[in-house]
């Protein structure tokens, strides 16, 4: 109904301005339904089903039924929160944090483990996000740094590093949508080939490494810190708690999630093709069952420091801390069918984009991944999703860029880097929504102050893009993009970096 017209873009821009002037999600997210049910439907009846349709969608429809990944997905959250409050209440946060203070005692060396964390923690981005957020996040508070600073770096590390390694969930979902695209190549090869151009993505790892190392703290970081960050008092905590009640969970989790993530693929294609298991894993199912056998293996090893009255207050805490992330999960799950599917709103920024390629009256190398950049971003930044930008700029950017005799490869790491921009810095994408879950701010504070961060990256790698096609070569792209991010960095560093703080 809308594919063709500019009134497809009225719900998602509505609702980031909406979040961006109210700094109100939850608000923005279902005033965004309700507006997409006044523009498709008639009467008032009609209207106020399709909302109830939209938010009801996420638990059940009629062709699959109840989603029992969704349950999964929440499941895990709240497992998640009683694991939390069980580490806090047996003394193992407290050991933990006392016992890396005496060798990490600064914010840049909290900010760097959960920087390395996030590298090495890379099968998905769900997974990513919230288990670096309860590795890091005792010891970051102890150093005082920032909940934000450390959503950033969580949300900048999840992303980023699962596109550029093969051997993730993501990797295996592109693996899909490649396969057949280029002819005469692999899917697996063109995924390679893509991660070598993928300027955004390497861009934004080391954008944060010069955030940390620097201690860059924007004015908007500045000035949002801690926002939503609870603390339940209810419970006592033993102090006599050692760093393995905290430990030995989070590294139980790790495995147990991995462990089902192969599993749960293994299940589905009954080969050890470890590429064909990822393509396959049921994440929600592995983020559920791995969370349940690593609480049951907290409570055992943390039952003695407990006092058995503490248990209910620690289940209710664990879910209320996790209550508001689900309730903004549910309405940004929601309301992305409504703008994919119902205002198709992909579609129509995909057919504008592709016009105006070919009508630019500009070399097709340069104007190609520009674009196309550009394209994915928005896209991405309006449906709240990398993933199904993905699916709909993948096929449109090979198209165009051999249609156009451009190079086809460096398109597609443009579709793929733009998308994962407009993802970073959507308020109502998933990753953004657990990155802040996992540190513990506000998902309005968390994209707040991501956006200019995020943003200067994205800026980067539009200009490295458009240097690769218009002198045909990525390494000169690489090469004038990281003297162009160092040099912004060293400015940033001279106006917002440490010593000015400390000043």
């Amino acid at each position: 109904m809308y594919s063709d017209s500019a009134l497809s873009l009225l719900v998602p821009i509505v609702v980031i301005a909406m979040v961006l002037i109210t700094k109100r999600v939850v608000l923005s997210l279902f005033l965004g339904i309700v507006l997409a049910g006044i523009m498709l439907e008639d009467d008032l009846y009609s209207k106020m089903e399709y909302v109830y349709m939209a938010i009801s969608g996420v638990f059940y429809d009629e062709a699959s039924g109840i989603k029992i990944n969704t349950f999964y997905i929440f499941g895990f959250l709240v497992l998640l929160g009683i694991l939390t409050q069980l580490m806090q209440c047996s003394g193992g946060i407290n050991a933990f944090v006392q016992w890396a203070r005496k060798r990490i005692n600064s914010p840049k060396g909290s900010e760097f483990l959960a920087f390395i964390a996030g590298i090495v923690i890379f099968i998905d981005d769900y997974f990513n996000a919230l288990s670096v957020g309860q590795i890091a996040r005792p010891l970051n508070d102890a150093n005082h740094s920032t909940r934000e600073r450390l959503a950033y770096i969580i949300d900048s590390t999840s992303a980023p590093v699962c596109i550029l390694m093969p051997i993730s969930s993501w990797g295996a979902y592109v693996l899909g949508l490649m396969s057949g695209l280029v002819e005469g190549q692999s899917a697996f090869s063109v995924l390679v080939e893509s991660i070598i151009r993928n300027y955004y993505a390497w861009f934004a790892l080391i954008g944060v490494f010069f955030v940390i190392y620097w201690q860059i703290n924007l004015p908007v970081m500045k000035n949002n810190q801690n926002i939503g960050a609870e603390t339940f008092e209810e419970i006592k905590v033993h102090t006599s708690g050692n760093m393995w009640l905290l430990i030995a969970p989070i590294v139980s989790l790790i495995f147990l999630v991995a462990f089902f993530i192969f599993y749960s693929g293994y299940r589905e294609v009954q080969t050890f093709d470890f590429i064909a298991m990822l393509g396959e894993a049921q994440t929600g199912f592995s983020l559920f069952w791995g969370g349940f056998f690593a609480l049951l293996i907290a409570l055992l090893i943390s039952f003695k420091h407990i006092n058995g009255r503490d248990f209910y207050l620690i289940c209710k805490d664990g879910f209320l801390s996790m209550l508001p992330a689900i309730l903004i999960l549910v309405l940004a799950w929601a309301i992305g069918p409504v703008i994919k599917d119902d205002l198709q709103t992909g579609t129509y920024l995909s057919k504008i984009s592709a016009d105006f390629i070919v009508e630019a009256n500009l070399s097709p190398n340069l104007i190609v991944p520009l674009a196309l950049f550009l394209s994915a971003g928005f896209i991405a930044l309006c449906m709240g999703t990398s993933w199904g930008t993905f699916a709909i700029m993948l096929p449109i950017g090979v198209s165009i860029a051999s249609a156009n005799e451009a190079d086809v490869m460096l398109a597609i790491a443009a579709v793929l880097g733009g998308a994962v921009y407009g993802d970073h810095v959507s308020p109502i994408s998933d990753t953004t929504i657990l990155s802040a879950t996992g540190a513990g701010c506000s998902v309005q504070s968390h994209f707040i102050t991501q956006l200019p961060y995020a943003s200067m990256i994205a800026f980067v790698a539009f200009i490295s893009y458009g240097v690769a096609g218009l002198l045909n070569s990525f390494v000169v792209g690489y090469v004038v993009g990281w003297i162009l991010l160092f040099s912004l960095f060293l400015v940033l560093k001279r106006y917002y970096g440490e010593k000015l703080l400390r000043s």
